[in-house]
């Protein structure tokens, strides 16, 4: 991966390092950033800007995308001299303070989402790939979701004799066509194993188009669990009992994943960047570097975890609930074999990351976050009912440390997308104090 190094001589008074961080700081404003995007642009590039969402990770590399007017524009903050255009690739304008932009769906590592975009060469693609073939008389995509780089989920409608009311698809584009690969596979097994007296369900695939790196599955209706937590009342409790009852039928499944997502590899991960995060901003990277130490030092404390089909990404927004019981699990390109306390934790966190952001912003009371942590408790004594937690004692623990790890996973995501944003520390600090339950001093 390129370095992302300052071009030239830092300014008088300031490092290398603290001169790189305001370059990034300065493409994170929209009010900056807006002008120069409208400028490069055009008339589609006018009407306001905003930061949609940001990757920043010192010395590697900073992707911000921005709406602008009516596009939506992946930025890259350029290495070397801010001008300097991408070897062998196509003109695309760079702007101040050196961001090469590059307007959806031109996006140079998702090579099949403009395909995706195309009426026409999409609705070639689905009739020689959807089962039963047939003409696709008419086709149209909107996006549901796009993450620089990494992937796009596009919804799908298409028309033909064999759908003539119109059929609704979902077809995800990736940047590897080895993932988009692995992710067909496993989407295909999980179905064909999963307990048919369970309420656990996922979303069919239909086609995998190996050259465009795309998979196409069967859109789900239904109410996603997060929507359901924002409502008060008692149905949020019930949504999360009936999501903890779907994990636990999950992790009940058999292994069909060849994935191994280990949690060594990820808390070197931590350690790494966490000590590059302290070279550009030392007050946030010395309480990332020290939950990473910390991590690392009570991991063996833990004894061995069960190993299982997990997830992988498992939080609110992975949950359909349809009808009365059925729960649709999404989303499982992380899916792969590890410890289910890992998928437990991960959901937990994501619960108290809600709490966190909400009372830093003045949505939420104090009392009300000590009501969204009574949830939490509902949920995993809910997992561990339905996962036999007794047959092992040690799960409860695994789960409590991993929520910390969680934590730190998403205190370093809160610092690439918002370097200073105060909920680095407070997800830090909370990731302490799971870590603090299991005893030892800091």
């Amino acid at each position: 991966m390129t370095r992302l190094d300052l071009p030239g001589a830092p300014a008088r008074g300031t490092t290398g390092a603290t001169a790189q961080l305001r370059r990034v700081e300065e493409a994170l404003d929209a009010r900056a950033m807006g002008p120069r995007l409208a400028a490069a642009l055009g008339s589609a590039g006018r009407g306001g800007c905003a930061v949609l969402d940001a990757k920043y990770e010192p010395g590697a590399r900073c992707t911000v995308l921005y709406r602008a007017g009516d596009l939506l524009v992946r930025g890259d903050l350029l290495a070397g001299h801010p001008g300097d255009p991408p070897p062998g690739g196509p003109a695309r304008p760079v702007v101040a303070p050196g961001v090469r932009l590059s307007v959806f769906p031109d996006d140079p590592d998702l090579p099949g989402l403009a395909g995706a975009l195309d009426p026409s060469a999409l609705r070639g693609a689905l009739r020689d790939a959807l089962p039963g073939g047939g003409p696709v008389l008419r086709c149209r995509a909107e996006l549901l979701r796009y993450r620089p780089a990494r992937r796009a989920t596009l919804a799908v409608e298409v028309r033909g004799p064999a759908a003539p009311r119109g059929r609704r698809l979902v077809v995800k584009s990736y940047h590897d066509g080895r993932k988009a690969a692995a992710v067909a596979a496993e989407a295909v097994l999980l179905p064909a194993t999963a307990d048919p007296d369970a309420p656990l369900r996922f979303a069919p695939v239909l086609a995998h188009l190996p050259d465009r790196a795309l998979v196409v599955q069967e859109h789900v209706r239904g109410i996603h669990l997060d929507e359901v937590l924002r409502r008060s009342g008692p149905a949020p409790a019930d949504a999360l009992r009936r999501a903890a009852v779907a994990l636990a039928a999950l992790h009940r499944q058999p292994v069909v994943s060849r994935r191994t997502r280990t949690v060594d590899a990820e808390l070197d991960r931590f350690a790494a960047r966490a000590r590059r995060v302290a070279g550009v901003a030392p007050a946030a990277g010395a309480v990332l570097v020290d939950l990473a130490a910390r991590l690392a030092a009570t991991a063996d404390g833990l004894g061995p975890g069960a190993v299982a089909l997990v997830h992988g990404d498992c939080k609110p927004s992975q949950f359909l609930l349809r009808g009365e019981r059925e729960v649709v699990l999404l989303d499982l390109d992380s899916c792969g074999r590890a410890d289910p306390a890992g998928d437990v934790g991960t959901f937990l966190a994501t619960l108290r990351q809600h709490a966190l952001r909400a009372l830093l912003a003045r949505r939420l009371t104090p009392a009300a976050a000590r009501a969204r942590a009574a949830l939490a408790e509902e949920f995993l004594d809910a997992y561990l009912a339905a996962a036999g937690g007794t047959r092992d004692p040690g799960l409860r623990r695994r789960i409590t440390w991993y929520e910390a790890v969680a934590l730190e996973r998403k205190a370093l995501r809160c610092f690439a997308r918002a370097p200073r944003s105060p909920l680095t520390g407070a997800l830090v600090a909370a990731g302490h104090g799971r870590l603090d339950r299991l005893g030892g001093g800091r």
